[in-house]
């Protein structure tokens, strides 16, 4: 097994990789996005900043996130402006309570196993503020087939390809680790996406944090 550090640095290694946005944030903009200082967008597994570009060219100034070094210098290549932290978010997002506005992660909490898919995302729910909102998509169930050669793991719907762990998502699934007593949902579907080469099944989902003095 490769670490998630190694593996996306070597696939971030290629010369020909380009900024390419598809506009599934656009929903979303006029009701959760504020322009301004004040406003603290996250940008949590950026990669080359897709979604980084889509926002700064609206005007916004997000803080990009990602494992990978050579993904966050190529970023930086792109959008020297932009704010970057190269970290691992299994160990912890560097944002205080209550803190971020928005917190997107396209494509990157579905890497882990059980105990630590929850504990990334209790932290995120941490972080977001009582008017936050978390937007993520998650590969799907659907998404299995186009995924080649697959080795099952110790877990229901997390398999090994490629040499890391991959988890994939159906409506019971989201539900089980977004439960409803911790978030609201606002959003949630299942649809093809064709910014890649290769189609790819997936769910995008839209929540907003339930806070209580218990909880955060």
């Amino acid at each position: 097994m490769k670490s998630l550090e190694q593996y996306w640095n070597e696939s971030y290694q290629r010369t020909d990789l380009t900024l390419r946005y598809d506009n599934w944030l656009d929903k979303y903009v006029d009701a959760y996005f504020i322009k301004g200082v004040t406003s603290l967008i996250v940008d949590l597994g950026c990669g080359v900043g897709n979604n980084t570009k889509y926002l700064v060219e609206r005007g916004f100034s997000p803080i990009a996130c990602d494992i990978s070094e050579k993904a966050i210098k190529k970023l930086n290549t792109f959008m020297p402006e932009i704010e970057v932290h190269c970290l691992d978010m299994t160990q912890g997002l560097p944002f205080g309570d209550h803190t971020v506005d928005v917190l997107i992660a396209d494509l990157s909490l579905h890497y882990f196993d059980e105990r630590t898919t929850n504990d990334v995302i209790r932290d995120i729910h941490r972080v977001l503020n009582k008017d936050g909102v978390l937007l993520c998509r998650l590969n799907s169930i659907n998404e299995i087939a186009n995924k080649g050669e697959s080795t099952p793991s110790h877990e229901a719907y997390l398999l090994e390809n490629q040499g890391i762990y991959r988890r994939f998502f159906d409506r019971g699934e989201i539900e089980r680790f977004f439960e409803e007593k911790d978030w609201q949902y606002i959003f949630a579907e299942e649809y093809e996406m064709d910014r890649y080469t290769n189609k790819k099944m997936l769910w995008e989902v839209a929540l907003k944090p339930k806070k209580t003095d218990a909880n955060g």
